[in-house]
């Protein structure tokens, strides 16, 4: 495709907000008609008649399509405004569902700042005020660490659930962890798939089992939106919070490991499984590890040197409960904290 004209590039950038670097390569992400669209759309919403009638070529269908793909916003009963969407959620679909095609790595890395920087700023208050001790339970504070019973619990209260491709792993590509896994209980522009709580169940303790914790907002007024399973390497919220100096404070932890020494093995599951370290095994006289750790387990082998411990760091722990799940000995429980 051919630069853009001025007009459309200026509705790119203004209404559309894509940023500026990204320009020469709009047609990774438009189709002509969709810059047609925006162009019409660029001083505001507008009838839905009126649209179709001042774009060359769309049809109703053709609208749908755009309302699916992140370009225009419709309302859920189809009444007659029609508003530009933005950049942001044309960014999310294609990431998604229409893949990278051939943009360059550094292109890919920017436009993953961008996004990153955008959602930063929009949480920024409550996670400042999280940081300050400031915040209740309300806003991002509800966002939470929750166990993989209290996530079953939540999906066997719903009739159905929307599975969805993992916007965040879609879009940074850093791990090899499995990307259909987020379950949702709305269907936002009905690109999702429709699936049984069975298979909503089947899918979450398949994530549980590939190490993924499981976030989602809970308490009072929370926003019910649905059950993401997430790793440290793509997941945007645990991204920003290193970034925004409150990971360990958000998402927030609800519940702390507690291990049975008597029951625990030392096999090191837990270690292997804990996305944040919090579990380190060690031989016995090893240095290097014990650092704000207790022992809270040790065996000792008949060998001379064969003993080892398991050593664990509370303040690092976030209270996922993956080491609880992929204990085999079911040596670890998860204890609510106050």
């Amino acid at each position: 495709m051919a630069s853009p004209p001025a007009a459309v590039r200026a509705a790119l950038t203004d209404a559309f907000r894509v940023p500026a670097f990204l320009l020469p390569w709009a047609d990774r992400f438009f189709e002509a008609g969709d810059l047609a669209l925006i162009a019409a759309l660029a001083d505001g919403p507008r009838a839905a008649a009126d649209v179709l009638q001042g774009v060359p070529g769309l049809t109703h269908a053709g609208l749908e399509r755009a309302h699916r793909r992140g370009i225009v916003d419709l309302t859920a009963d189809r009444s007659d405004a029609v508003t530009l969407a933005d950049f942001h959620a044309r960014y999310e679909v294609w990431a998604i569902f229409e893949g990278w095609k051939d943009v360059p790595d550094h292109i890919a890395e920017q436009v993953n700042e961008w996004e990153l920087q955008a959602y930063s700023d929009g949480i920024g208050l409550d996670l400042a005020a999280i940081r300050e001790g400031t915040l209740g339970g309300g806003g991002e504070a509800g966002y939470s660490y929750v166990l993989l019973s209290e996530a079953e619990e939540l999906i066997d209260r719903r009739s159905s659930v929307f599975l969805w491709p993992c916007n965040c792993r879609a879009m940074y590509r850093r791990c090899a962890r499995p990307v259909n896994v987020c379950l949702r209980f709305d269907n936002d522009r009905g690109l999702g798939w429709e699936i049984s709580t069975e298979r909503a169940l089947a899918v979450l303790r398949e994530a549980d089992r590939a190490g993924l914790m499981h976030t989602a907002y809970v308490g009072e007024g929370a926003p019910d939106y649905g059950i993401c399973n997430c790793c440290t390497d793509c997941c945007f919220p645990h991204v920003a919070a290193r970034r925004l100096g409150v990971a360990g404070l958000w998402p927030t932890r609800r519940h702390r490991a507690v291990v049975d020494a008597a029951a625990c093995t030392l096999c090191g599951r837990c270690a292997s499984r804990c996305p944040f370290g919090a579990f380190v095994v060690q031989p016995e006289g090893g240095a290097g590890a014990a650092e704000g750790r207790d022992v809270v387990a040790r065996r000792t082998g008949e060998a001379e040197g064969k003993s080892r411990s398991l050593l664990f760091a509370a303040a690092e722990c976030r209270g996922c409960g993956l080491c609880a799940t992929g204990c085999p000995e079911t040596a670890i429980i998860m204890e609510p904290l106050r």
